[in-house]
């Protein structure tokens, strides 16, 4: 069997055209189809050692088809992804991007992060994505950060949350955002079904749970837990100041470097010099909307397949992108990594490229760490 690689997933997306719950509307044979591709990367994963990879992978199989029997997947001879994308059965449509759909998303990489913190038993990164005091509308009560430090402190203290995901204890397919019109500001609701049952040592635990952010001088704030919202007239307490501030931590972003080396890599790709343009990304870069990687070499290949078919000669970077809306700023999206520090830059762009490049979308996100001396790009949205 031809080597099956994590982008073979992506194209199950791609002829699908759906992104977030993107099975359940499938016919039966192509999710059963798809489940087993999810399955077959997993166990992928598994020779190569990568237990986590390979577990994420099978646990979304099962998902997507509950009746799944490993037993039964005929393996057959797959193409390779590279192969694929050369003969041109590889891109994705533009997906339109507003404000909204990214501070969705914003929202959503919050709320993950406050879920990593609890399986970490880390109360005070909890307590940083957190008001000054929350209203928990289940039990019609206010607590304090001291008070939520304390409770938490308890629980943490005789709770087994060794080796735990966060799809382990909730089910992330559930996992919704959405605006909600409240008094307290520009507010989102997070709606997560509950897999684990903590209803005896967390008061306001419940199988279908509701979380309500919202931005607080600059920063996005969880201020109330449960189905029931907050009396009219309360108004959290005040959260204690960001460390650093968030100004100190701007005016330290190399944003003119990190700038420079995005266009730098559109101007080679523009050039069709692969060798140059590959060399901004990591060695595996996540594309972070297909829940999948895809190495440097694969990229290149990427590359090279549509250099066959397309004619930049009379394109330039600033033809492409609108590089006044680049910004650049520090990211907390993904924690617990050893890159040290991580960057997100933010670009609108001017062309519809999807026919071109497989990642591309109307407003795109790369995010960026110092690499052997030089920002690389590791993932994209």
């Amino acid at each position: 069997m031809k080597k099956l690689l994590p982008l073979l997933v992506l194209l199950a997306f791609v002829a699908t055209g759906l992104w977030a719950q993107f099975y359940t509307t499938l016919p039966r044979e192509e999710r059963k189809a798809l489940a087993e591709a999810y399955y077959l990367v997993g166990q992928q994963y598994d020779q190569k050692g990568e237990s986590q990879k390979a577990r994420d992978f099978k646990d979304m199989a099962f998902n997507i088809d509950p009746g799944l029997d490993p037993s039964n997947i005929q393996l057959k001879d797959q193409p390779s992804a590279a192969a694929l994308i050369l003969e041109g059965k590889a891109k994705l449509a533009a997906i339109p991007r507003t404000r909204a759909e990214a501070t969705q998303e914003l929202i959503k990489s919050k709320f993950l992060r406050w879920v990593s913190a609890f399986l970490s038993k880390d109360s005070a990164a909890m307590l940083e994505l957190m008001e000054g005091s929350v209203y928990f509308g289940d039990l019609d009560m206010e607590m304090n950060q001291s008070q939520m430090k304390a409770q938490l402190d308890g629980f943490f203290a005789t709770a087994d949350l060794g080796g735990l995901a966060p799809t382990e204890v909730f089910d992330l397919n559930s996992l919704t955002v959405s605006p909600v019109a409240t008094r307290w500001g520009e507010t989102y609701a997070i709606e997560v079904r509950a897999k684990m049952d903590f209803s005896k040592q967390v008061p306001f635990w419940a199988r279908q749970q509701k979380y309500l952010m919202h931005q607080s001088k600059g920063r996005w704030l969880m201020f109330a837990i449960g189905q029931k919202l907050p009396p009219a007239r309360w108004t959290p307490k005040a959260a204690p100041p960001a460390a650093p501030s968030a100004a100190a931590a701007l005016e330290a972003v190399p944003q003119p470097d990190i700038k420079a080396a995005l266009l730098a890599c559109l101007d080679a790709f523009l050039d069709k010099d692969v060798d140059t343009a590959s060399r901004y990304f990591s060695d595996e870069v996540q594309i972070i909307r297909m829940n999948t990687s895809l190495s440097r070499r694969e990229i290149a290949e990427t590359f090279e397949g549509y250099f066959d078919q397309a004619d930049f000669s009379s394109v330039a970077a600033g033809d492409v992108v609108d590089a006044d809306s680049i910004f650049v700023g520090p990211t907390d999206r993904f924690p617990g990594q050893s890159r040290g520090q991580e960057y997100l830059l933010t670009v609108k762009t001017r062309l519809d490229l999807s026919d071109t490049i497989p990642f591309w979308t109307r407003f795109q996100d790369y995010y960026f760490a110092e690499e052997r001396g030089a920002w690389r790009i590791f993932a994209i949205f």
